[in-house]
């Protein structure tokens, strides 16, 4: 299991440090330049000389190569730079939008569970039913409904026409708990349905190859009752092919918060990477794009460990 470990960890080291050059490559190709973006919004910024200190200031005005090992050191020393358009560190403007990213995170996580768990086993457990073809068109059209739609509907119906949820905002918890609740259930729940319905369509398939299997039909012969079946029997088994795609579910949850953020206008990291990208901030961008990558490689790194501590069978080489 040890060598298991260090070899997930080594593949991850070299594969984090492959995509820190690849979004560094792909930051720079984007149309326009940082530094005349920031003087149009700020005419004081449109004197060519303080534009080439910038420039200078900024580290632009240097070969890409040596930009990009400049910034790599000290991206791992904390030091992530300042915002091209506002000044701002780099790591304030992280660590101010970071709980109310984490806070979507959470409910959006858990909305795929309280979902996409249910609906899965279910399906398997009425397998070639009404209900479960009722549940198979939901998990598709969960998976299948664009989030920019999928918000746009949720807020007209349910902030329009029925005024239940504020149309857009975020209420900081601390400020007001209810408030709060309001402000994150149509975001969170408009992220969670994607990866629900993922996820509900791989439970559904697991469950029923497990259900297949002569160990089950052996513990039902016995008289055993379809939850001690579920729970004691077939549900370790099942969860083998369902971690892996916790992972990819995970990757689908982070790309739905820039969206949803811009959507609903709530003040998160990819509120912040949507506005970098509009206004070419190198740094801010750059950063956001890092931490993304490295979530969601660790995310599946963890999905690695747990795969094999369920499975011994992919921690034997031969």
């Amino acid at each position: 299991m040890r060598k298991y470990i260090l070899e997930r960890l080594l593949y991850t080291v070299i594969l984090l440090f492959l995509v820190s050059i690849l979004i560094f490559t792909l930051v720079r190709l984007l149309p326009g330049d940082p530094i005349s973006a920031a003087a149009m919004a700020n005419t004081d910024l449109a004197d060519k000389r303080i534009m080439a200190d910038l420039r200078a200031r900024f580290g632009l005005d240097r070969p890409v190569h040596i930009q990009y090992l400049i910034w790599l050191k000290d991206f791992i020393q904390g030091e992530w730079g300042k915002s091209i358009g506002s000044g701002e560190p780099v790591m304030t403007m992280f660590l101010d939008r970071l709980p109310v990213t984490i806070e979507l995170f959470l409910g959006a996580t858990f909305w795929a569970f309280l979902i996409g768990f249910p609906v899965g086993i279910i399906g398997a457990i009425r397998r070639n039913t009404k209900l479960d073809a009722f549940l198979t068109t939901t998990s598709i059209i969960g998976v299948s409904i664009p989030a920019f739609w999928e918000a746009i509907v949720f807020i007209y119906v349910f902030a329009v026409i029925l005024p239940i949820f504020p149309p857009s905002g975020y209420v900081p918890f601390l400020e007001s708990p209810w408030e709060n609740m309001l402000s994150v259930i149509m975001p969170t729940f408009i992220m969670g349905t994607g990866s629900a319905g993922l996820l509900a369509r791989y439970v559904r398939s697991s469950f029923l190859e497990v259900f297949s299997q002569d160990f089950i039909r052996t513990a039902r012969a016995k008289g055993a009752r379809e939850p001690r079946v579920i729970g004691k029997h077939a549900f370790k088994p099942a969860m083998l092919p369902v971690t892996t795609v916790i992972g990819l579910s995970w990757g689908y949850l982070v790309s739905g918060a820039f969206i949803v953020e811009f959507m609903f206008a709530i003040p998160g990291l990819g509120r912040m990477g949507v506005d970098a990208v509009f206004a070419r901030d190198f740094p801010v961008l750059q950063v956001i794009l890092v931490i993304v990558a490295l979530n969601v490689i660790l995310v599946n790194l963890l999905v690695d460990l747990v795969y094999g501590f369920l499975d011994p069978r992919v921690r034997v080489h031969k």
